[in-house]
């Protein structure tokens, strides 16, 4: 079970979040990590997720909050008319958790919401939950097969790691502060998950496990408890067992992935686990250095390798609870695993490295995430590739690539052009409700405009919009050509439910670029003018060749050191544009009637086919 559609509106500072969590080609999920400034809605999304998760498990669990009752339950996250974002005056939260066969609804709304109104937005999704009572000032509800949500808890790593997550130094004087906890479930009965939805501090609870991970890898193998069976009610007995060796090496498993742990957060590759005597002053789990420094617990961690440490043994250990061999096949872990702040406390190579290493440990747990950190959100592109990762920018959910952090790897300057260029696409695609062909650069966009003038297809230039990729400023053309078409074609793609203006990416005949379909995006490639021998890249291919006359080019020479010399020819591209076009000359523009025009036909009529059905 995975959370995979969200749809928030007006909640503090997200306007409209509509977004769904991918999985990868293995139907796993992928790592979901939010990123934007303070104050952009990072952990209120954390927030509903986890109080969505809450309200799923109080369906078979007593002990997920504290004073819960049946028919009754105090709620995770707090909702009042505060959260309303200014002046909207009501609220909506929809998320989806699905597997293979099941679908797992949540919704809470605050304020008059006629549900009629949200049916172009919600586009059939959310079924089960689209019924939302008008007059109800504030409603909240989850839905979903109980048995399902209860295999779903008992057998897999659910829970949230807040900011505020820390762990007791082993020089506090416990005596000397209030050490209460929140949720204490360690006895194991029925309705009781006894895993805390909310986890701060793991380290004591997770000490107590490693001791025992430690004293299974020393199970010898020969003897096992046998227990009553219903036919014949005998007492607790011993008997032999075979020694199968395979079955005591797999007990040592477990502890190799627990130290594997272990030797990531300490960048030490020899470290491991050790048992102390049973009078030892801090435990009987001690951790040993690979220069044979001994630490007494971990308690004596840093509060970095601490936080981390205890982060990813507690997901194991809420597997293993249920399940001995999921701390022995990681792999099969699953669940969903909530981290705000996932850089906090540690140094760079612990972001950059370790963290992307430890996640993908474990590949069917989705992690939803938030982070500052773009070393970490890098290292993550590292391990995983960058299409085996999902980021989001709130407040708005816009799925963004790693590249827009790259100037902590090469500068600012390339950063803010990013973002410039991402924000003159997204103004571009949201500026009309026209069609939209984007070209490569701006004597394109001439070129086009003035053959369809000259060639008599007016009703096309009125029906839809050209421009080039990017943007021309005081110094040029920013952000356009082939490699930037690219980039647009990468970020449309990704924000689909954001852009549903039809867009025609239409590259030069040069870049041999297939054509294709995605949603709302078409990519075309100019084809090739066979009959120009002079030009033969960009769209000036589709001009005749008796234009290219001298005066058009530059000529660059520049001596070969060896007597020789080597000229270089380039078309002033800018000028030629304005001569042809000003020619006014229906001919220059045969080619584009031909092997251009038909294109954008094509492109126009399945928008008018996509409005008719």
């Amino acid at each position: 079970m995975y959370l995979r559609k969200c749809f928030i509106e007006n909640v503090g500072p997200i306007p409209e979040f509509d977004v769904e969590l991918d999985l990868n080609t293995f139907g796993n999920p992928k790592p979901v990590i939010l990123v934007g400034k303070n104050g952009t809605g990072k952990t209120i999304f954390l927030a509903y997720v986890l109080d969505a998760l809450a309200e799923l498990a109080k369906k078979k669990f007593s002990d997920i909050a504290i004073g819960q009752q049946i028919g009754q339950s105090p709620f995770f996250k707090l909702t009042s008319g505060g959260d309303i974002r200014s002046l909207s005056g009501t609220t909506l939260c929809l998320l989806e958790f699905s597997d293979a066969d099941n679908k797992f609804c949540y919704v809470e709304k605050v304020g008059q919401i006629d549900p009629q109104s949200y049916t172009r937005k919600l586009r059939g999704r959310f079924e089960s939950v689209q019924s939302l009572p008008e007059n109800e000032p504030v409603y909240k509800v989850a839905t979903g097969d109980e048995k399902q949500i209860e295999t779903f808890f008992q057998t897999g790593a659910v829970c949230f790691f807040p900011s505020s997550r820390h762990e007791r130094p082993h020089w506090l004087n416990f005596s000397a502060v209030e050490n209460l906890p929140v949720f204490s479930s360690n006895q194991r009965m029925s309705g009781m998950l006894g895993k805390p939805l909310i986890v701060e501090r793991a380290a004591e609870d997770n000490q107590q496990w490693l001791m025992d991970v430690l004293l299974d890898s020393l199970v010898d193998g020969d003897f096992v408890v046998g227990v009553p069976t219903l036919e014949e009610a005998s007492p607790i007995y011993f008997q032999p067992q075979p020694q199968y060796l395979p079955d005591k090496y797999l007990l040592k498993v477990g502890r190799e992935n627990v130290e594997k742990l272990l030797r990531a957060v300490l960048e030490d590759e020899n470290a491991q686990m050790i048992l102390n005597y049973r009078n030892a002053l801090h435990g009987r789990v001690a951790l040993r250095f690979g220069n044979g420094v001994i630490v007494p617990s971990l308690m004596h961690l840093s509060a970095g390798q601490a936080l981390l440490f205890n982060l990813f043994a507690t997901i194991i250990r809420y597997a293993d609870i249920a399940n001995i061999n999921n701390s022995i096949n990681l792999n099969e872990i699953k669940g969903i695993i909530l981290i705000d702040e996932i850089d906090a406390h540690l140094h760079t190579d612990l972001q950059y490295k370790v963290l992307p290493k430890l996640v993908k440990l474990f590949p069917k747990v989705q992690f939803i995430i938030t982070s500052h950190a773009p070393l970490f959100l890098l290292g993550m592109e590292h391990e995983f590739g960058a299409e085996g990762i999902q980021i989001l920018e709130m407040p708005t959910g816009k799925q963004i690539s790693t590249e827009r952090f790259e100037e902590f790897l090469k500068s600012f300057e390339f950063y803010r052009q990013t973002q410039i260029f991402e924000n003159a696409v997204e103004e571009q695609v949201l500026a009309t409700s026209k069609p939209l062909v984007l070209t490569e650069g701006q004597t394109d966009v001439a070129y086009i405009k003035k053959a369809l003038e000259l060639l008599g297809h007016t009703d096309i230039l009125q029906q839809l919009e050209i421009d080039e990729v990017g943007k021309t400023g005081k110094k040029g053309a920013e952000g356009s050509g082939c490699t930037n078409l690219d980039t647009a074609r990468k970020f449309l793609e990704n924000n689909q439910n954001r852009f549903p203006r039809r867009v025609l990416l239409l590259y030069d005949c040069d870049t041999n670029k297939q054509a294709d379909n995605v949603g709302s995006l078409s990519i075309r490639c100019i084809p090739q003018n066979t009959t120009n021998t002079k030009a033969k890249k960009g769209i000036e291919n589709l001009l005749p060749v008796e234009l290219f006359k001298d005066d058009f080019y530059n000529v660059n020479t520049k001596d070969t050191g060896d007597g020789g010399e080597s000229i270089t020819k380039t078309l002033k591209k800018k000028i030629f544009c304005e001569w042809v076009c000003q020619r006014t000359e229906k001919e220059d523009f045969i080619q584009f009637q031909k092997l251009l025009v038909p294109i954008i036909r094509e492109f126009l009529s399945v928008e008018c086919g996509d409005e008719t059905t």
